[in-house]
Parts: structure tokens; C-alpha cells; sequence
């Protein structure tokens, strides 16, 4: 997980900017796949997309492709970018921005999550009343919605999404789809009040015997953990699961195919393993197994 100075926190935001105006103005709407909805009711609070700029978007698709099975449909470049849809079994879960020649000397690759919300102007408000960051104000995307890139008062960045359709459905993961979302934060009780206020229909939850791990949980369905970041040195951030049979499987493949091991696969205290690595260029993520039988929490 590269730990980006607030400057190239703005140069890694620059380039998704692009790519959203871009997409606005140059780009054929009908290339651009909708977001399956399966229904027209929005689910504020969760996690509906994820954005990876990346460095190299070929060692990416390689890696990704390698070890999730994900393929990649190219949308072509527009305004001297590129976009490309990231699709699992058939289903579109998240684009790649190619982040090339954005800044020399700051590598901007990291993961950033899409997050629905229920109406953008107020949480915009809620944005700068809060202490944080607009870096992109909000814009109409064919075929999403209105789409603004902030961050949160502690720095984790993020999307957000006032769709036009509504959101996906809630549906069980599979291995290789996105299982969970965590903010690691330096103030943990500072971000669940922001996210609280940000979407209103979060509720904290805790699970654990002592209660120690917490979640916020919307329409009865858990959506974004909340913790303590393990490194005081890394910037507060978003970060990202995804379910696989066997992380420490998974992890050696991560390597063969270019990728990193920041902590080897070990136990999670409340199931299965977790194991958090980085891909070729930098952007850091987690694999997890998980029985969904037992636990309604998929990743903690």
C-alpha cells in the first residue's frame, strides 16, 4: 500500500477526474456499461464500484486476470486517457484508469470505492461541514449518475454516487468477487460519526465477543468496516477485499504473476484467513476466505 503525500493524493484524484469528464464529453455512452441495478431501488451506503489507477495497466490486467480470473474491455482512450470495464463472470464490478504520465516522481495506483449515497448536494454539505476534501465536484456520468470524488476529514479517499437507476442488489460473494470494505482510520470514532452523518441510514453495529470490531450496516445489511489503521505510518484510507478459496494460495500467486505479500495468510479470529498484498504497481488490497453460513459479516 503506497502511502501518497496529500499532493499526489491530488494528482491520483487528477486523473480520475479526467477520465470522468472524458466519459462526459467524448465517450460513446452506449459503450459504457451500466451498473447491473436488477431493480430501480437505490441502497445508500453501499459499496458499488471500484476504481483502480494503476501505473501500468498492462501488468495490471495481467495480474488481475491471473489471479481472479477478471477480464478487462477496453473503452479506448478519450482526452489522452484511458479507461477500461472490469468484468467477473459476465458482470461488470470496476474500471481501471490508466495513470501513466499523470506526475513524474509519485506513483498514484490505489484502489478507490464507488459509495452510493441518497442525494449528492447533501453530501457535499455534509463534505465541507465535516473538514473534508471536494476534489472533484459533482458531475453527471452517462448511464450512473452524479459522481463527486472527495475525501473523507481524515484523508481516506473515496467516491461517491447519487445513481440514476438505483444500485446493485445485495448478493452472496463468490471467490473473486469484491467481499468487503474497511476504512482503517487514525480516529475510528471520528469516521463513524462522519459516514454516519454523511449517510444517515448507517447504524454502527459490533460484533465480537468484546465487541471490538464495528461496521456500518444500512437497510439491515453490513457495508463498510470501520478500524483501527494497523500502521501508524500509512495514510488513512479505503481498503478493499476480495473472497478467494485460499489466501495463502492466492498470495503465492500474487508473486508469480508481480504482485506483493505485505502480511502472509493467517487466521482471522472470528473465520477463515486473510492475507493483504499489493498488485505490480503499488495498489494494495486483501484476500480473504469466508464461510457465509455462520457470519452475516463477511470480512473482520
Amino acid at each position: 500500500m503506497i502511502r501518497l503525500p496529500h499532493s499526489g493524493v491530488r494528482v491520483a484524484l487528477a486523473a480520475l477526474t479526467m477520465i470522468f469528464v472524458g466519459s462526459c464529453a467524448g465517450l460513446d455512452p452506449a459503450r459504457i456499461p451500466p451498473i447491473e441495478t436488477g431493480s430501480t431501488q437505490p441502497r445508500p451506503g453501499k459499496v458499488v464500484w471500484h476504481d483502480l489507477l494503476t501505473e501500468d495497466p498492462s501488468a495490471a490486467q495481467r495480474f488481475y486476470s491471473g489471479l481472479f480470473g477478471w477480464t478487462f474491455r477496453d473503452l479506448g482512450p478519450d482526452r489522452g486517457q484511458g479507461y477500461t470495464v472490469i468484468e467477473h463472470e459476465g458482470r461488470v464490478i470496476g474500471g481501471l484508469v490508466d495513470a501513466r504520465g499523470i506526475h513524474r516522481g509519485i506513483n498514484v495506483s490505489r484502489w478507490i470505492p464507488v459509495l452510493s449515497i441518497a442525494e449528492m448536494d447533501a453530501a457535499m454539505a455534509t463534505v465541507r461541514a465535516g473538514g473534508g476534501t471536494v476534489f472533484q465536484r459533482p458531475l453527471d456520468i452517462p448511464q450512473r449518475g452524479t459522481v463527486a470524488v472527495v475525501a473523507d476529514p481524515l484523508g481516506a479517499v473515496l467516491t461517491l454516487l447519487e445513481p440514476r437507476d438505483g444500485d446493485p442488489v445485495d448478493r452472496v460473494a463468490a471467490p473473486g468477487d469484491w467481499l468487503w470494505n474497511e476504512i482503517w482510520s487514525s480516529d475510528p470514532e471520528a469516521t463513524l460519526a462522519f459516514y454516519q452523518s454523511l449517510v444517515p441510514a448507517y447504524t454502527v453495529e459490533a460484533v465480537g465477543d468484546d465487541g471490538a470490531y464495528r461496521y456500518l450496516s444500512s437497510g439491515g445489511v453490513p457495508r463498510v468496516g470501520v478500524v483501527q489503521k494497523p500502521v501508524d505510518r500509512i495514510a488513512d484510507t479505503w481498503m478493499a477485499y476480495v473472497r478467494v478459496s485460499d489466501p495463502a494460495a492466492a498470495a503465492a500467486d500474487s508473486e508469480r504473476l508481480g504482485g506483493e505479500i505485505l502480511l502472509p495468510a493467517r487466521e482471522n479470529p472470528r473465520g477463515g484467513e486473510v492475507a493483504i498484498l499489493n498488485d505490480p504497481s503499488g495498489a494494495g488490497f486483501l484476500v480473504q476466505s469466508w464461510d457465509p453460513d455462520p457470519e452475516p459479516t463477511p470480512a473482520r
